[in-house]
């Protein structure tokens, strides 16, 4: 199930981030799991993703929406 969240924060140079969901948590993700391999996320873009909890709490398909 996907849930939404904002852009916490993205460094483009190493490929990597993490996401604030609105269930209060953080996520840590890579370009390499969004949808989009070359999206440009900035600090406050919406976001759905599929959280993964398996060793840390990880975010997967990530996708940049509107305003959710």
């Amino acid at each position: 199930m996907k849930i939404s969240g904002k852009i916490k924060w993205y460094k483009k140079e190493k490929g990597y981030g993490y996401i604030t969901g609105l269930d209060g948590d953080t996520y840590y993700f890579e370009i390499s799991n969004c949808l989009n391999k070359k999206e440009e996320f900035k600090e406050g873009d919406t976001v759905l993703f599929i959280p993964n909890f398996d060793d840390i709490d990880y975010a997967t398909n990530v996708e940049k929406v509107g305003e959710v």
